[in-house]
């Protein structure tokens, strides 16, 4: 903002500035100016025509070239929006405003000592009192002006009332001075009370700036915030014009939650400062950046291609994803980073935040850096929304079923446990497969409901099959860390009927290196009940051989692409061996998932493995089917008892 031109004068004899309207109340032409202009010109003629004398014909003269000036220097002022001209005129017009009440002062003393016409030389003194009187007020902000006008216009006339040496005029000498220290006084009360008016009003706008820069900006980041944004952003487009391309980057900063947990909030308030440093320094000047949530954060950059925000949205994600040392640790926390291009991706501001955010989410469920939004984004989560709705209704709409899938004795051939595994038929999609909607009701935390469901539709099922057949039930983590899953699973198992004992709850890694504390309570509640567990997917993970260790485990399932995978082979049935060994040490038994044919069960019971489970015994079947195997099998072992 360009400065005011009252800070022209000097400071001590000035008010903080007021700004240019009220600097141009001084300066440019208006009703009392040219009021005041004919004034002087009309007094200073009557009195130089009437007199004939021609001092005072030069001095009427002399005031007309400085009206003219005068009038001629605030007509330029106010035709002129430059500040560095109006700074230029000023002095120049305080001069001749200067000079013409040196001129009005002349005219009254030589009024009253050439001893003209008395009405005369009365309307030049009172003319001349009026305007000394009159310019302190007017230079009420200036007080050395409103002094400098006094006496300009003041000691000529107390010199000529001293020439002439009349009474009258000694007591007119001896009055003025107190009538100057009057004005003064009263200059001085205007000028403090101006200078409290504009102290307020400073402050107020300071004030009200204050708040608005904290209604648009981030208190801890002192980056914009969402309004902010939207604003900022707005004023971008306008600036470049709508055919310019506008990359927005949409940040999401990952283990902010971490350190906030692991070093205290102060740490992680520094990790968001040193994030939001790190993209100002890799971003342009006429970037827009804003905190838009807790871990988040929104970047809006013009671009000339797409290939120009590819090279933009690296150079940031390789700054962003270095280490950052915090207090006590160095942190690697990284962000992911969706991007939309306002021109090509989206026409409007609005479809282009939700075109960032998809490509967001899309870049963190991938784990990746970054990720460009392409339509076919769209429609793929539009489908996901559909699917996410339908999973939310498919157990009231009976769409869901149990299967079992049993897990056989190597040794003997018998059932030992059915696995349970949930089934959906959509009724227009048809048979939609686990690995698709598991991890939806993961994500949305369905998985509690689905999961409680398929544990008491299960048990029901499995109190009626003889009672050394166990029931396995698949378990998320999501359900570990619910509030009351301990209780919730005891309670199915009371209504069904099933002893603790022939539960068998399958857990997978991922459990205990997200909670371990939640993981060890639930086991340990669980376990005193003698509900077994069995760590499902063993080699897939980390395969830490401390979970064996610190938690207890019935059970561990070798996962199938050590059976049935493409790289099975001499290393996989060593694999496969040495876990087999370590079971029997530990007192577990080793079930092997994926069989499909004779060579490999057989091979797997010579490898040490007890159980084994896959299509070459049976696929997941229905209640009814796990009880006709079962039936089955009965009707079998009855007939060898009769044949012996």
């Amino acid at each position: 903002m360009a400065k005011s031109v009252e800070t022209i004068a000097p400071e001590s004899d000035m008010l903080p500035p007021l700004g240019r309207r009220n600097y141009d109340s001084d300066f440019a032409p208006h009703l009392g100016l040219v009021l005041a202009s004919g004034a002087n010109l009309a007094i200073v003629w009557t009195g130089a025509l009437l007199s004939g004398s021609r001092l005072l014909f030069a001095l009427a003269v002399a005031m007309t070239v400085l009206v003219t000036i005068r009038l001629g220097l605030a007509l330029l002022y106010a035709a002129t929006s430059r500040s560095i001209v109006r700074k230029r005129l000023a002095p120049v017009v305080l001069g001749t405003e200067a000079i013409m009440s040196t001129n009005i002062g002349l005219f009254g003393a030589f009024a009253l000592a050439l001893q003209i016409d008395n009405h005369l030389a009365m309307l030049a003194l009172a003319y001349s009192l009026t305007y000394a009187t009159g310019m302190p007020v007017r230079c009420a902000n200036r007080p050395f002006y409103a002094r400098l006008h006094m006496g300009l216009v003041g000691i000529p006339i107390i010199l000529a009332a001293l020439y002439l040496g009349t009474p009258g005029m000694l007591v007119l000498a001896l009055t003025l001075p107190g009538l100057a220290i009057t004005m003064d006084t009263l200059t001085q009360s205007i000028y403090s009370n101006l200078c409290n008016i504009v102290r307020i009003s400073q402050e107020r706008k300071d004030v009200s700036e204050q708040y608005h820069f904290l209604a648009l900006h981030d208190g801890l980041t002192n980056l914009l915030n969402r309004d902010g944004f939207h604003h900022a952003l707005e004023d971008l487009r306008v600036k470049y014009g709508p055919d310019q391309r506008i990359a927005l980057l949409w940040f999401d900063l990952h283990r902010l939650r971490d350190v906030n947990e692991g070093q205290g909030y102060a740490a992680g308030d520094k990790l968001l400062c040193e994030m939001a440093r790190r993209m100002r320094a890799c971003t342009p000047d006429d970037a827009v950046l804003a905190r838009f949530g807790s871990d988040e954060f929104l970047l809006a950059v013009p671009v000339a291609s797409r290939a120009n925000a590819e090279q933009l949205v690296n150079r940031v994600s390789d700054r962003l994803n270095r280490p950052v040392r915090l207090d006590f640790a160095v942190v690697e926390a990284g962000t992911a980073i969706g991007v939309a291009i306002l021109g090509e991706d989206s026409a409007t501001v609005s479809h282009l935040m939700q075109a960032a955010n998809i490509a967001l989410m899309q870049a963190k469920e991938e784990k990746r850096l970054s990720c460009f939004y392409v339509p076919d984004m769209s429609r793929r989560r539009a489908e996901r929304k559909e699917m996410e709705r339908d999973l939310r209704a498919a157990i009231m709409r009976g769409e869901m079923a149990v299967h079992f899938q049993p897990l056989i004795d190597l040794d003997t051939g018998s059932i030992r446990c059915f696995e349970a595994l949930v089934r959906w038929t959509h009724p227009e999609k048809g048979q939609i497969s686990p690995e698709v909607f598991i991890p939806l009701a993961e994500e949305t935390g369905q998985i509690i409901t689905l999961g409680n469901w398929v544990t008491a539709q299960a048990a029901r099922a499995a109190a009626t099959w003889p009672e050394h057949v166990k029931l396995a039930v698949n378990l998320s983590p999501t359900q570990m860390r619910a509030p009351g899953a301990a209780l919730g699973i005891l309670h199915a198992l009371r209504q069904a009927g099933l002893a603790p004992s022939r539960l068998v709850l399958e857990v997978t890694e991922s459990v205990f290196l997200e909670e371990n504390v939640h993981a060890r309570r639930f086991m340990d509640d669980l376990a005193r009940t003698q509900v077994h567990f069995a760590l499902d997917d063993f080699g897939t993970g980390y395969s830490s051989l401390s979970y064996l260790h610190r938690y207890h485990f019935d059970k561990i399932k070798i996962d199938r692409s050590f059976v049935c995978g493409p790289e099975v082979g001499a290393h996989s049935d060593a694999i496969i061996r040495a876990v087999a060994g370590m079971g029997r040490k530990l007192g577990m038994e080793i079930v092997a998932e994926g069989i499909e044919t004779l060579e490999q069960a057989q091979s797997l019971r010579r490898a040490g493995c007890t159980l084994g489970q896959g299509f070459y015994y049976s696929r997941a079947v229905t209640a009814q089917g796990a009880q006709e195997l079962l039936a089955r099998e009965a009707e079998n072992l009855n007939h060898f008892d009769i044949a012996l």
